[in-house]
Parts: structure tokens; C-alpha cells; sequence
């Protein structure tokens, strides 16, 4: 499956770490990962670090898949907020999730600090504002959530918004301990930490999901890999039996403009809005802004890089109409494939099917942030430890 479609930007920006070789004979792995995207690299620190013997397979490169897409927000808050949460799932897991979330964005921040500045990875704020007038009191409701268990919030009614921010929106909520990162690079970076974890990767390596056995899986050319644990970080690649009736795969649009000189709006804030589906963006090193939206439930991407651009421009317009002083340009437009689940939570833990086989596949907008919790997750699995998230995600659910 085609994972992305016209140009990306992120891959343009840094050269691979190393090159690996394809797997051409049989291997035996104490623990294999399957997927080196951010997921899957996630994973692989957290183990290694752990002391644990690690091998990673990917059908591509490092980082070429859904990661190449990814615009690099990342919020502790999710797709679903922490109020409809406690409607769905009830008070005490809804937010036991959030704190999930943002534990996994202050290791992260951890995690960045020991990687080379080129990561791109930045604190932000992040300012989520009311699409409408209708979504004010949705705003308020989440906000006496937020403040009730100490999250870090800050409601903007309108008049601050304005004076604060240039934004004219009926109001919004300023989060912090959110990040912005260049997902390329921090997947570059990390994959060094993790060769010298003595982490082993493959690419070019197909593997035959449908061959998974209880001890072994087939690459598509012939190749047994035998292991103890297997994690699966495919990311949007394939929708597994396990997940039907509880996830699909859609699509996306984003961009990254041409630079420009001077500040885009107050303090870089990344920028969201309360409308499904709803508009994104950020600004990025060298005087780039990253924007995306338009999300399409069909996972059959478009070829045409005429209309993947003019989706692009569609995206830029309604940032334009934000900010009228923008004189900014489209330099690569991009289509992709990202998940989504009914439930709005993503899937982490073991396989309903096999204790020894993980998911580790971070649905919904918040996957970065969701990996790095499910790489600890499946971590404590594995070492028989008990781990306070791992009943909320679990793909069984």
C-alpha cells in the first residue's frame, strides 16, 4: 500500500544515518520490530536502553514510510478531548489517557534533549481555537476539566486571543508542554543512539504478515525470522483483523511553504482548531510554515500532483484569511494515509491472539506522542511489570 503521494519535505532535509542490508537468510531475534518509522525507532530506544536485544525490519528505509508525512505537532492534548473522554470511556480513564499522554511528551522532551539540535524538536504552546461561536462552551467545558486535574491550560476568550495572539476566533485554549520536531531528523538521530545500543536493521525487507506464526514470521523472499517477541509498528500500512469494526485508514493533505523572512504570528505557536476535520499548522527552521488538513475518509490516495497542490493552496487560503499579512508560498504538498479509531484511542499492548506479539500502532493525531507511551507500555509487558496505561489501549478493548 502507498503510503504518501506527491512531495514531501522532511526527507529532504537530512541524509539517512546509515544504509542497511537487505535480510536474505534465516535470523533468530530475541525481539523484533517490524517498522522503522517513529513508531517503530521509538520502540527500539526503549528497549535498547532497557538492555534488551532489538531488531529492526523495514520494508523501506528508516523514516521513508507515513513518518516522511507526519507535519511534526506534537500535543499532549488529543483529537478527542479529555471532556468527550470522560463521556465515553468514564472520568477515571479518560484521565489516566490525558496523563498517559503527557508524561509521554515530557519524556520525549527528555529523549530530545540528548540528540543534536538538527531535530528540529522545539517547546511550544499550542493555541486550539473555537471554530465557531457554537464550540465556545465545548471549549469551556474541556477547560474546567483540564484546570480540575492540573493539566496545563489556559483559556483565551476572544478579546485576549486578539490581543495576544492576532487571532479572531471566538476564543481558545493555550496548552503547553507540547513540542514541534522534525520527524526525519529526530528518527535519524535516533536510529545512531540505537546502533550504538547495538540495535540491528534490515531494510528492503518485505515481511509476510499473513506467515505470523507463535515463535516465527516469512520475509516475501523466503527468509524465516524466529523470535521471542515480535512488535508490530506498520503504522497505516495495513489494517489488521484484530482492528476490524474498531479503526480505519484515511487520508490527509499538508504542505510546506517556501521561506520567508520576519516572525509568522506571536511565539511560533502551533496552531488547531475544534472543526472535524480541522486545520493545522506550524512554523519550521529557515522560515518555513507546515500546515495541514482537508482529511478525506478514503484510503485510495490521489496521483494527480496538480490537485494534490491545489488541495495545498486550499489549506494555505484559510491560514491567509487568519493572517492577511502572510506573503507565503507552497514549496511541497503532500497526500498521505493516517488511522483513526472508533473509540479515538490508539492501539498499544498485546495481540488479543498472542501474548508474545505486540501492537504498537499509534492512531489518531497524536501518534508520536502515542508511540513513545506505548513503547514504555509494551516495555513493562514484557518485563511482567504492571503498567497504569496499558488497560485503556490495549487492542483487545
Amino acid at each position: 500500500m502507498k503510503l504518501t503521494t506527491g512531495q514531501t519535505y522532511w526527507d529532504k532535509t537530512a541524509k539517512p544515518t546509515s544504509q542497511f542490508p537487505s535480510l536474505e537468510v534465516n535470523l533468530n531475534a530475541d525481539i523484533v520490530i517490524i517498522g522503522g518509522g517513529m513508531s517503530g525507532t521509538l520502540a527500539a530506544y526503549k528497549l535498547a536502553s532497557a538492555g534488551k536485544q532489538v531488531t529492526v525490519i523495514d520494508r523501506s528505509e528508516i523514516g521513508r514510510g507515513s513518518s516522511s508525512a507526519n507535519t511534526g505537532l506534537l500535543q499532549y492534548a488529543s483529537d478527542t478531548m479529555l471532556s468527550e473522554f470522560v463521556d465515553r470511556i468514564g472520568e477515571k480513564d479518560a484521565v489516566s489517557f490525558y496523563k498517559m499522554c503527557l508524561e509521554s511528551m515530557d519524556e520525549l522532551t527528555q529523549v530530545a534533549s540528548t540528540l543534536p539540535e538538527t531535530t528540529g524538536y522545539r517547546l511550544r504552546d499550542s493555541i486550539y481555537y473555537a471554530s465557531t461561536p457554537k464550540d465556545v462552551d465545548k471549549l469551556k467545558r474541556e477547560y474546567s476539566y483540564l484546570k480540575k486535574y492540573d493539566f496545563p491550560a489556559e483559556y483565551l476568550d476572544h478579546k485576549k486571543l486578539i490581543e495576544e495572539y492576532g487571532i479572531d476566533k471566538p476564543a481558545a485554549l493555550r496548552t503547553w508542554h507540547d513540542a514541534e520536531v522534525n520527524p526525519y531528523q529526530f528518527i535519524q538521530a535516533l536510529t545512531a543512539e540505537n546502533l550504538k545500543m547495538g540495535v540491528t536493521y534490515f531494510e528492503h525487507t518485505s515481511v509476510n504478515m499473513d506467515s505470523l506464526s507463535e515463535s516465527a514470521i516469512m520475509t516475501e523472499s523466503g527468509a524465516k525470522i524466529s523470535f521471542d517477541s515480535i512488535i508490530i509498528a506498520t503504522g497505516y500500512s495495513k489494517l489488521y483483523s484484530e482492528l476490524n469494526g474498531k479503526a480505519q485508514i484515511n487520508q490527509t493533505f499538508a504542505i510546506a511553504t517556501k521561506p520567508i523572512e520576519g516572525e509568522f504570528w506571536k511565539d511560533s505557536v502551533m496552531v488547531w482548531e475544534t472543526k472535524k476535520p480541522y486545520l493545522y499548522f506550524r512554523t519550521a527552521p529557515g522560515g518555513r510554515m507546515i500546515a495541514g488538513g482537508l482529511d478525506e475518509e478514503s484510503s485510495e490516495l490521489y496521483d494527480d500532483p496538480e490537485f494534490i497542490q491545489q488541495k495545498g493552496q486550499e489549506i494555505l487560503d484559510e491560514i491567509k484569511e487568519m493572517f492577511p499579512h502572510l506573503d507565503v508560498q507552497i514549496d511541497d504538498a503532500w497526500n498521505s494515509l493516517f488511522g483513526i479509531s472508533k473509540d479515538g484511542l490508539p492501539f498499544m499492548g498485546a495481540a488479543p491472539h498472542q501474548d508474545n506479539v505486540y501492537y504498537l500502532l499509534g492512531f489518531e493525531g497524536n501518534g508520536t506522542c502515542y508511540s513513545m507511551a506505548g513503547a514504555s507500555i509494551i516495555k513493562d509487558l514484557l518485563d511482567g511489570t504492571h503498567n497504569p496505561y496499558a488497560h485503556i489501549v490495549k487492542p483487545s478493548r
